[in-house]
């Protein structure tokens, strides 16, 4: 995995997906539509993102983080997945990564 110089990978929504192309991320996500070897997912920001997954990829719930490799502004290929269950507020899980960006000093 391509991570920062401290070994994270960080968290983003999809609007912040362009400056990470080439980097390994965590997206976590609602799942809108499989479509065969690609996952269609709506990242807290409302954004969809296309995902590539993983060939044994095993979706079993609505909400899911990727890891993965940014492709470009709207598409990533999936390295590892967490299932995160079926109700979790993702809006607010987005509030929180924008806070790890308004505030870097606190969080990284």
């Amino acid at each position: 995995m391509n991570v920062n110089q401290e070994g994270i990978a960080p968290r983003i929504n999809s609007a912040r997906l362009d400056a990470y192309v080439g980097r390994t991320i965590r997206l976590p996500c609602k799942v809108i539509k499989m479509q065969g070897d690609k996952v269609i997912v709506e990242s807290g920001d409302g954004g969809q993102v296309e995902a590539k997954t993983l060939q044994d990829c095993q979706i079993t719930d609505d909400y899911i983080e990727i890891i993965g490799t940014v492709l470009n502004a709207d598409s990533v290929r999936m390295l590892q997945l967490t299932n995160l269950g079926n109700n979790i507020d993702l809006r607010m899980i987005d509030g929180l990564i924008e806070l790890t960006f308004l505030h870097p000093h606190i969080f990284h």
